[in-house]
C-alpha cells in the first residue's frame, strides 16, 4: 500500500523544506515549480500523502526527495543562485541523484546539471525548457501583479486556466475562485512569488545547453503556453545527449492530466531505456 511507505519531513540546513518517500536503492531529487512559493513550506500529513501519490510509480526503486526552496528569498535571487543552493543540498544532505525539475524547477535543474554534473546522474526537464516562450511573458507579468496585490486565489485560478485542457480547464479555475476561496494559498512570504516570477523571466539558458553533460529527457506538452513545442525542440536540439518526449494537445499540466504516461516515460528514461523523439 502507498500509505504504508516510509516517509520523512524536515528542513535541510534548517532552510530547505523537504519530504522524503520510499527507501529504494536509487535517489531521485524533485525540484518543484512556481507553486512551491505559494504554500507555507510545512509538509504536513496532507503534503506527505500527496507526495506518496504523485510518485508512487518511482518509490519501489527510488528514494524520492521533494525539496522546496527556502522561505524568504532575497529579492535578487536568480535561477543560477538557486541551482548552486540545490547543489549544496545534494552534496551535503542527499548525495548524487537523478534530478527531475518541473516547470521553474526545470530551469533550476538545468543549471544544477551544468554547474555540478558530478552530482547529477540523469536529468529530467519536465514541462520546462531553456527559457519561457515570449508569448507567455505577459501571463507571468499578470501573475506578478496579482502577487504584488497578494491575490493568491487569482494566481491559482489563472495557473489552472493555463495548465489544463478540456473539462478541467473549465472546472478547476471556477472551483478555485468559488469554494477554493475557503482554502486559499498561504505563502509564508508573499515576496517569494514575485522573486520566483522575476527569476523565471530573467532566465535564458539557450546558449549554455551544450554545457550540460548528464543524459537528459525533455518532456512536456506541445500546447504548453510557457514551454510549447518550439521551446521543447530548441532545448532538446541544444543538448549533447538528450531525448524528447512530447504529448500532443497537452498543456502545462500534462504531468497531472496524463500522469500515467508522463511517469512511464520518465521512469523508463531514469531506468536507462533509450528512445528516439516520441510524440503521444
Amino acid at each position: 500500500m502507498i500509505t504504508s511507505l516510509p516517509s520523512e519531513t524536515g528542513r535541510f540546513a534548517e532552510a530547505f523544506p523537504y519530504v522524503r518517500v520510499g527507501t529504494g536503492p536509487e535517489t531521485l531529487l524533485v525540484i518543484p515549480g512556481l507553486g512551491d512559493a505559494m504554500f507555507d513550506g510545512e509538509y504536513g500529513r496532507i503534503g506527505t500523502a500527496l507526495t506518496r501519490r504523485n510518485f508512487d510509480r518511482f518509490v519501489g526503486e527510488y528514494t524520492v526527495y521533494v525539496v522546496s526552496r527556502p522561505r524568504g528569498l532575497a529579492k535578487d535571487k536568480s535561477i543560477e543562485r538557486m541551482a548552486r543552493e540545490y547543489a549544496g543540498v545534494l552534496e551535503r544532505d542527499v548525495g548524487t541523484a537523478s534530478v527531475l525539475g518541473l516547470s521553474m524547477g526545470g530551469l533550476i535543474a538545468q543549471e544544477l546539471a551544468r554547474l555540478r554534473p558530478d552530482l547529477v546522474e540523469r536529468l529530467v526537464v519536465g514541462v520546462s525548457g531553456c527559457r519561457v516562450a515570449a508569448g507567455s511573458r505577459p501571463i507571468l507579468r499578470d501573475l506578478r501583479g496579482h502577487a504584488l496585490e497578494r491575490e493568491w486565489t487569482a494566481i491559482r485560478s489563472r495557473l489552472y486556466d493555463e495548465m489544463f485542457t478540456g473539462m478541467r480547464r473549465r472546472f478547476y479555475p471556477f472551483l478555485s475562485g468559488t469554494v477554493g476561496r475557503l482554502r486559499p494559498p498561504t505563502p509564508a512570504f508573499g515576496s517569494d512569488v514575485v522573486v520566483s516570477i522575476d527569476a523565471i523571466l530573467a532566465y535564458d539558458g539557450s546558449d549554455r545547453l551544450e554545457g550540460i553533460d548528464p543524459r537528459t529527457l525533455v518532456i512536456g506538452g506541445d500546447d504548453d503556453p510557457f514551454y510549447p513545442e518550439e521551446i521543447l525542440r530548441e532545448t532538446h536540439a541544444g543538448l549533447s545527449d538528450a531525448q524528447l518526449a512530447m504529448f500532443r494537445n497537452a498543456s502545462h499540466g500534462v504531468f497531472l492530466e496524463r500522469k500515467a504516461a508522463f511517469d512511464n516515460w520518465t521512469r523508463r528514461f531514469l531506468d536507462g531505456e533509450t528512445t528516439r523523439v516520441r510524440q503521444q
